[in-house]
């Protein structure tokens, strides 16, 4: 596993810093000539070292790509994953990662500590991620840069975004991997981005536990959490995307972890790979 970490700077988000982590594909150095298609991902220090994730259990995502590299599974990408805004308790990332402003959190999460709302931030994150994230990314590395090539993940939150970037920016991703997406976050709101902005050239994989909960003194957040993902997969499949563009992953007895996360990635990883343009390479 090679692992790049650089700083760089968030000038759409008031020039906050932000540690970027680039896990290079096996052979990265010795096929010179060769390009690969980059994902892009949410929750940076969860990827690849259990020493910096936030609770000691990493998706595991270098060992898992060397390990499909290895038995030939699959094909090979650069995989670009971004911190989180650790600021407010965890607050801060809530706010980067929708665009959509949650005006009742207090309500929504026990843990908001006084928290009236959250959101609103993920529009200029995201134009990070396009204006310098992304620039940075195809200037230094050998990237695969158009949108067939380029996908975007994460979990929660990051689930949330991620559906949000692709629709919103088709001219930079064709793929989203969503896991255990919040969409209880802005549901609505994320419905009505999908309905309007909806492209049947895209994919998008949707996975979900049945024991997932963003606040464990809340009985009915895991039906919330199934309900609401069955809901998306359905939505898409009412928009016409087609059986191979989507799918969808219901993980029995799974929570809301890393390690459950980590645990569906390969697979994901498998079909993703298959569908961005330059992988097979």
């Amino acid at each position: 596993m090679r692992l790049e970490i650089e700083t760089l700077r968030i000038p759409q988000l008031g020039n906050l810093e932000r540690t970027v982590r680039v896990l290079l594909p096996p052979g990265y150095g010795l096929e010179t000539g060769r390009r690969y298609p980059v994902l892009y991902m949410q929750d940076g220090h969860n990827l690849f070292d259990p020493a910096t994730a936030t609770y000691g259990t990493h998706w595991a995502i270098g060992e898992t790509m060397d390990e499909l590299a290895a038995a030939g599974e699959a094909g090979r990408w650069i995989v670009v994953g971004v911190d989180c805004n650790h600021g407010d308790s965890g607050m801060k990332r809530l706010d980067e990662y929708s665009p959509w402003v949650n005006a009742e959190l207090g309500l929504e999460l026990s843990r908001a500590a006084g928290r009236v709302a959250a959101g609103g931030e993920g529009g200029s994150y995201l134009d990070f991620l396009a204006e310098t994230l992304k620039p940075w990314v195809d200037e230094r590395f050998r990237t695969l840069s158009g949108p067939a090539s380029t996908g975007i993940a994460g979990s929660s939150m990051g689930g949330l975004f991620s559906l949000y970037a692709l629709h919103e920016r088709p001219d930079l991703f064709s793929l989203a991997g969503a896991f255990s997406t919040a969409a209880w976050f802005a549901m609505d709101e994320l419905v009505a981005h999908i309905e309007s902005r909806f492209r049947p050239d895209q994919a998008v994989y949707l996975d979900i536990g049945t024991l997932e909960t963003s606040d464990p003194s809340k009985p009915e957040f895991p039906r919330r959490y199934l309900d609401d993902t069955l809901a998306l997969r359905d939505l898409y499949h009412g928009k016409g995307l087609a059986h191979e563009r989507l799918l969808c992953v219901v993980d029995e007895g799974a929570d809301h972890s890393e390690r459950s996360w980590a645990r569906r990635f390969p697979a994901f990883a498998r079909w993703a790979l298959e569908r961005l343009e330059g992988a097979q390479g």
